[in-house]
């Protein structure tokens, strides 16, 4: 096992039920040189090792995880404050031990405790509200495991995914893998009859009536009875029910009772809503029926049952419930209540169909993003309900015979339970309802061998810079071209506070980066300055939406950028400031080697040069301290104009000639066309830093053919076959005419 590397120094809370596993990780952390914190000392701890439920699984305990987890919030919300003012990266850390199998729940063997996926979704989420914190869980086989102390100390501040799994001596990460629906296995027809539980509103009910469309009997439950008719909320019309609504938040407004009324309004909309729904089934004349139904009573859920007989052929669950609030303002009722919406419910349903075993076709969780990948702010419950609810159905999968599997999904247009569309929207694009109901019917009537099925959308707008280094990319994922240069670029974060300032630490080589070869000042390698601009550039996606445009300001000392033993390690400091973004970049302590500010936002229009059509002679640059050898940026062959300007055509450069990752990073700047005009705009160059006043960067056109440089030799441009304008540079000193003898023909 490996050492607890980062933990000497550290101050770290165990927290689980008092035992063996307890002793043994505290005994591995103080060995280690760390100290331990419990409740009622003094500060708060760096880190938390939540040892959570250890209990074997009943599922007639649906309430057994209650203790352990009022226990991880009680911590967490001790931690908060200090938590989230916290910019350090290297300081706060939150590791939670599950028991399942030791491979989340896919190994196929027995499940110790499915409901520590309410720690694995709580932990996934938890760098929403507090951005910092390293938070991982690392699933066992069970709590009696001999390697758990050494597994928690080893992995407490070590970098990577955020899923790992112990199992027969070997550590593995959960990979998302592109897969295309399978064909049908069976169609749905008049002889089905599906049961969709908690399907009276919103997504639910949609697809209740798209299964009816389709010809399938379709019975649909919910807690509430279906309003009689007469009720004078039901009859108001949408205008006037608001009115109404404003009036009783204004009289409860000020009192204790204020937070019941905004809940009460909340289940007459919902029973306004579950109203019209029932009376357009009826009018479309549907085989749809709503039955009243509380599926956490386990009499409720066998009648239900006993009720649909032998006809019942699948079955749709959906319960759940999000109403997002930071963990401080969400009590120990109210998030154990959001987490028992979606697993008591399907316990008992899961108990009623052992005891029955109906034929049934399928059985398809409704799970979401926020469990499989972590929820958005205000959402540890919705997101710890959701991921327990995926690891019941592996459980159940296992252990009943019945082929429970989860679809997760995002955010879907115009239906989802979120009650904050906007902020999720940021994170990732919602799904067109018809899509998302055809792509549900395929999933309904298709084989499932492996238990989970995820709908993604592009992931970049999902990441932070904490969840960059716990996800792993998949070139074949949606949105993998936006996301992998933005997280190949991140560095090793040191400080963040999002939306205002990021310090990374970043590394070149030249087994890495076999550019940072081809690039020589004085005569020794260094890093081409076109390269680490780029890098800069891309840093900016963590802190702004907007992408950047332009580059001013620039100042770069070549000199600092030299190879020592063939590597460059830099600090980067990205600030937000004024509505732009400064960049300063060190080496070591000493003075900075790069300075830019970078705008983004609209970009003003630019227009693309005229190429002169005269003849033209072959023009070098003028020996200077820094030198292109051409092996891997090749160099473009000048030539000179009788009206002065300049021009070359560009030789391609694939960014897999620069980068040795695979595949290699998309560039926003043209590094090739940039390289190629620095070496001509700074000819004669012998030392000091080149200053150039404006970079335009027009990423759309990113792939030039043709470089330009006016005859004062100040303004330089890349465009491309269609002579739309890539880059547009100025420098910022003045150097001599190129029509001089400081440039030789």
């Amino acid at each position: 096992m490996d050492d607890p590397a980062d933990v000497p120094g550290r101050v770290v809370a165990v927290i689980g039920t008092p035992g063996h596993a307890v002793d043994a990780v505290s005994a591995a952390l103080t060995g280690g040189g760390a100290t331990l914190w419990h409740h009622g000392d003094p500060g708060v701890p760096d880190a938390v090792v939540d040892l959570t439920l250890t209990e074997p699984f009943d599922p007639g305990r649906a309430n057994a995880a209650d203790e352990a987890l009022v226990r991880t919030l009680t911590v967490l919300r001790h931690c908060y404050q200090d938590w989230a003012a916290e910019t350090d990266t290297r300081r706060l850390a939150y590791l939670a031990v599950t028991y399942l199998d030791g491979r989340c729940g896919y190994s196929g063997h027995r499940v110790h405790q499915p409901l520590g996926g309410i720690w694995a979704g709580l932990a996934k989420t938890l760098h929403r509200e507090l951005p910092v914190v390293s938070a991982k869980v690392v699933d066992l086989p069970d709590p009696g495991h001999p390697g758990l102390a050494g597994i928690v100390a080893a992995e407490l501040y070590r970098d990577g995914p955020a899923e790992i799994g112990y199992r027969d001596g070997i550590r593995e990460v959960l990979l998302p893998r592109a897969e295309p629906a399978p064909a049908p296995a069976f169609a749905l027809d008049g002889d089905d009859t599906v049961l969709v539980c908690g399907g009276g509103t919103g997504i639910g009910f949609e697809l209740a009536r798209t299964l009816a469309r389709r010809g399938c009997r379709v019975a649909v439950t919910g807690r509430a009875a279906r309003p009689e008719g007469a009720e004078h909320w039901l009859r108001l019309d949408p205008v006037a029910f608001e009115q109404y609504r404003h009036d009783l938040i204004r009289d409860a407004a000020g009192t204790r009772g204020l937070r019941e009324t905004r809940r009460r309004i909340g289940k007459l909309q919902n029973l306004r809503e579950l109203d019209a729904n029932l009376r357009a089934v009826d009018a479309e004349g549907l085989p749809l029926r709503y039955r009243p139904c509380d599926l956490t009573d386990p009499a409720q859920a066998a009648a239900l049952i006993d009720e649909l007989g032998t006809g019942l052929t699948g079955i749709v669950y959906l319960a759940g419930v999000d109403r997002p609030a930071r963990l401080p303002s969400k009590t120990d009722t109210d998030f154990l209540a959001g987490v028992a919406v979606k697993t008591t419910g399907f316990l008992r349903l899961i108990e009623v169909l052992r005891d029955r075993k109906p034929a049934l076709k399928f059985f398809c969780n409704s799970g979401s993003l926020t469990g499989r990948l972590g929820g958005m702010v205000g959402e540890l419950d919705y997101a710890a309900a959701n991921e327990a609810l995926a690891r019941l159905g592996l459980w159940a999968r296992r252990e009943t015979g019945i082929e429970v599997f989860t679809v997760c999904w995002p955010l879907w247009r115009g239906l989802s339970v979120s009650t904050n569309v906007d902020a999720a929207l940021k994170y990732m694009p919602a799904m067109d309802p018809a899509e998302g109901f055809g792509n549900w019917c395929t999933e309904l009537t298709a084989p499932h061998h492996g238990g989970e099925v995820v709908y993604l959308g592009p992931i970049a707008g999902g990441m932070d810079v904490t969840k960059a280094g716990q996800f792993p990319l998949d070139p074949a994922l949606p949105g993998f071209g936006a996301a992998h240069p933005k997280v190949f670029h991140r560095g090793t974060p040191a400080h963040w506070k999002p939306g205002e300032r990021l310090r990374s630490r970043i590394r070149f080589d030249t087994h890495t980066t076999p550019a940072a070869a081809d690039f020589h000042v004085d005569g020794s390698p260094a890093l081409p300055v076109s390269l680490l601009l780029e890098t800069a550039l891309r840093t900016c996606h963590w802190l702004v939406p907007d992408p950047p445009h332009e580059l001013t300001d620039v100042e770069v000392h070549p000199a600092a950028l030299r190879l020592v033993d063939g590597a460059i390690e830099l600090d980067r400091v990205t600030t937000v400031r004024d509505g732009t973004v400064e960049i300063v970049i060190r080496n070591g302590d000493g003075p900075a080697v790069a300075n830019l500010t970078v705008h983004t936002g609209e970009r003003p229009a630019t227009a693309a040069p005229a190429f002169p059509a005269t003849a033209a002679n072959p023009v070098l640059p003028a020996p200077s301290m820094v030198r292109w050898k051409g092996a891997v940026i090749p160099r473009a062959q000048w030539q000179r104009h009788a009206c002065g300007t300049v021009t070359a055509p560009l030789p391609h450069c694939p960014p897999s000639d620069l980068w040795t990752a695979e595949p290699a990073p998309e560039h926003l700047l043209p590094v090739a066309a940039l390289e190629n005009i620095l070496r001509m705009a700074y000819a004669g160059y012998a030392a000091g830093p080149l200053r150039i006043e404006r970079i335009a960067v027009h990423p759309e056109h990113s792939h030039p053919t043709r470089l330009l440089g006016t005859p004062s030799g100040e303004t330089w441009y890349a465009v491309d076959h269609s002579s739309r304008v890539a880059l547009v540079l100025r420098r910022g000193d003045h150097r001599p005419d190129p029509r001089s003898a400081a440039w030789p023909s």
